[in-house]
């Protein structure tokens, strides 16, 4: 839901996020870097992550009805209001960190496989643990794993996150394979080593996409191989408005940062009143392109900018569960099949206390397992496998020239 941990990616250090000198030149006396703080989205990519979590958990058809049984719930109206919500936070932030940390005024000081690699390294190993784990659940209780889906899940393509006709063996895996879609669309902008041939590239990208969307239309429902469905997926554009999101904040823009706060809340209150009529084009991939993915972005907009004019920064629980956004958008999945497997069997009242207190129980219980496996398994492979490749061509060469005072430097 765009890693930096890049799907729900972590704050970047160093001049894009306030570390840099204070004079605004890089460490080696260049061109002047823009300051950007982006503290503040420690609070927005935690709330994401949650909601992602929550919509899992609460109503009939997700960890809670398989504890209680199946059913109405007195949550499937909140939570018909904001399903989808916290992917389109996912996915818009993995494309505004994108820009921030490998583009803007660093463009072309990295290679581009570089950057690709620390980009994939943040974003693939983890999720192959987490499928590994759903791919157990799934061979010892098989009902547990998508089983209300029509077409069973490829398990080579759910590794590799190719388009498939169904849904990943990690739930959430689909909206991984946008994102490094997006990847691979960027660094290739990344080759042409200027701004102007970067968002070119972008352009035409978008541009493909609505073409291929607007085709589809006129087409019978599912025709077409997987492959062109996904690429006629407006989803495909949520990294891009990210990604011109932060182009915008990097070049200056300082205005109208509380209207655009306001108006962002606004249009979400709006689009989950909608989504409670029975009109059919209230759940369409447009409206959620127009409405909950602009506003996300107005609200981005307006939390940097307020940040950067006065100082406002994520409260402290908000950015602990930050940390750890990313373990917790693919943990939670395989974690609440198992929760449900011992809910499953215990002698619960259905009652709607005991339905909030198991809700609650089982968002705790996966916010804190995320945070284990962001300590133990996420932070130390994602720096080992970074490791293995230079962060730039200055610091490659001082690998090899052996010069101790390149090498400590962290740019």
């Amino acid at each position: 839901m765009p890693t930096p941990q890049e799907a729900l990616p972590p704050i970047p250090r160093g001049p894009v996020d306030g570390g840099g000198p204070v004079d605004g030149r890089d460490s080696a006396g260049g061109p002047r870097v823009p300051q950007l703080r982006t503290h503040s989205l420690h609070a927005v990519r935690a709330v994401g992550a949650l909601l992602v979590v929550l919509a899992h958990v609460a109503g009939g058809r997700g960890f809670e009805g398989k504890v209680f049984g199946p059913g109405a719930s007195p949550w499937d109206a909140l939570h018909a209001a904001t399903v989808g919500v916290g992917v389109d936070v996912f996915l818009t932030l993995s494309g505004f960190f994108l820009v921030l940390t490998a583009a803007g005024p660093r463009l072309g000081e990295r290679s581009v496989g570089v950057s690709l690699w620390r980009r994939l390294v943040r974003v693939l190993p983890l999720y192959w643990l987490a499928t590994t784990g759903v791919l157990a659940i799934a061979l010892l209780a098989p009902g547990q794993v998508n089983g209300g889906q029509e077409v069973p899940p490829d398990v080579l393509a759910s590794y590799l996150l190719v388009p498939q006709a169904g849904l990943p063996l990690l739930l959430v895996g689909w909206t991984l394979t946008y994102v490094v879609g997006f990847y691979l669309v960027f660094h290739l902008g990344l080759l042409t080593r200027s701004s102007r041939g970067l968002w070119t590239v972008l352009a035409a990208w978008g541009v493909l996409v609505v073409v291929v969307h607007v085709v589809l239309q006129f087409r019978p429902e599912g025709t077409g191989s997987a492959g062109l469905q996904t690429l006629g997926t407006l989803y495909n554009l949520y990294p891009l408005a990210g990604a011109a999101l932060a182009q915008v904040l990097l070049a200056g823009w300082r205005r109208g940062a509380v209207p655009a706060l306001v108006a962002g809340a606004a249009v979400l209150v709006a689009v989950g009143v909608l989504r409670q009529t029975p009109w059919a084009w209230t759940q369409s991939s447009e409206l959620r392109l127009f409405g909950v993915c602009l506003a996300v972005c107005a609200l981005l907009y307006g939390l940097v900018r307020l940040e950067q004019d006065r100082g406002w920064r994520a409260p402290r629980p908000l950015a602990a569960v930050a940390t750890s956004s990313y373990s917790l958008y693919l943990v939670h999945v395989p974690l609440l099949g198992v929760l449900a497997l011992v809910g499953a069997r215990l002698p619960l009242p259905d009652t709607t206390p005991a339905r909030i207190v198991v809700i609650l129980v089982a968002v705790l219980v996966c916010v804190a397992a995320a945070r284990l496996v962001h300590r133990f398994v996420e932070a130390p492979l994602t720096r080992y496998l970074t490791a293995l490749v230079p962060r730039t061509r200055a610091s490659a060469g001082a690998r090899r020239d052996r010069e101790p005072a390149l090498e400590s430097t962290r740019p």
